[in-house]
Order: C-alpha cells, then sequence, then structure tokens
C-alpha cells in the first residue's frame, strides 16, 4: 500500500528555511524504505540528516551538538521504521538526553513553533494497522510537541515495506519514492 498522511495533518509548514532529519534505523544498509526517503531528503536544500545509529552506534548522544542542530531547524522529521509498535531504542533515547528541561520545556525552552512531522515505515500490510492503532503510535509524539510547544504537523507512513519476495521489494521500493515525495510536498506547503 502507498504511504498515508495522517487525517490529523491540519497545519502546513509554510516556506522552512531548515528542515533537520533524525533518522534512527540500526541496520540502514539493509533498510529499503528508510534508505530511500532519508537519502532522497539529504539531497534537498537546507537538508540535514543525521543518522543516529552511524553517530552513536553506543547511544552515547552528543547532547550539544544535537541541540544545536535543533536550534538551526525550522522543521524536524523523526525518520524510522516501526518496530513492535514503537521507534528503534536510540530514537527514546535520543529525546530522553536531548529534549531536556529549560531546552525543549520549561523555562527558556528554545524550541517553540518549531514544526515537527513523524515519518515511518512498517513492513507489515495496513489491515494490521488502523487508524486507532496508528493514533495510538503517534500520541506519545503529539504529547511530546504539545509539551515543548513545537507545532505538531502530522505524520505520513507507509506500510508494506518489506522485501519478502521480489514483487514485494518492488511494491516497497515504489512506496518508499511515494512516502518521499508526499514528505517533500509536507515539508514545501
Amino acid at each position: 500500500m502507498s504511504c498515508l498522511l495522517s487525517n490529523k495533518q491540519k497545519k502546513t509548514t509554510g516556506n522552512m528555511s531548515k528542515v533537520l532529519m533524525i533518522l534512527a534505523h540500526p541496520n540502514i544498509g539493509n533498510s529499503i524504505g528508510n534508505k530511500i526517503i532519508s537519502s532522497k531528503i539529504a539531497q534537498q536544500k537546507n537538508t540535514e540528516v543525521r543518522h543516529l545509529n552511524t553517530l552513536y552506534p553506543n547511544f552515547k548522544i552528543d547532547i550539544e551538538a544535537e541541540q544545536q542542530a535543533l536550534l538551526k531547524a525550522d522543521t524536524i522529521i523523526f525518520q524510522f521504521p516501526l518496530f513492535w509498535y514503537s521507534t528503534p531504542g536510540i530514537l527514546k533515547e535520543w529525546i530522553d538526553q536531548v529534549l531536556l528541561y529549560g531546552f525543549a520545556f520549561g523555562t527558556n525552552s528554545k524550541l517553540t513553533n518549531k514544526k515537527l512531522i513523524i515519518s515511518f515505515t512498517i513492513g507489515s500490510p495496513i489491515k494490521d494497522y488502523p487508524k486507532e492503532i496508528i493514533d495510538k503510535i503517534t500520541f506519545p509524539f503529539q504529547g511530546l510537541a504539545k509539551y515543548c510547544k513545537i507545532d505538531y504537523v502530522g505524520e505520513i507512513f507507509s506500510s508494506d515495506i518489506n522485501a519478502y519476495t521480489e514483487e514485494a521489494k518492488g511494491n516497497a521500493i515504489s512506496n518508499a519514492n511515494k512516502h518521499t515525495q508526499q514528505l517533500l510536498e509536507l515539508i514545501k506547503q
């Protein structure tokens, strides 16, 4: 199935000058969807892709570097494959270590009015992920955005991103390309 944009997506990012993609994928070399999506986003003007698993293979996150990258961004994208209805562990670790009091929330928070887009891939068919499941998966990101006074733009996701057969792999490549195009349109709105 091709990618779907959440019905919640009402806000637009406007003409953002700087996009930051936070990519969490433990095996990007074998990835289909996330590799295509992140590679094409990285080719865009005023865009930085930070691959957490490459930067921090031991989960020792450089908090200052990550916070500086966030400060430069207008739009933040969390890009990841869905693992057991959640993110890869390094993205959760990154959130816990980087989005600190005084920086991301609380007194003198510095992320107010930035935009957040959640972009993820699912290996299974869409029938396994009805709307109520997707809502539960994205709920923590909505809460994070609200708590940090970040504008939650919405989520975009693709299902059937797998290489179980050659036909499935071809469909996954097509779905990832469609996902990328829709993500680029969302960023540029």
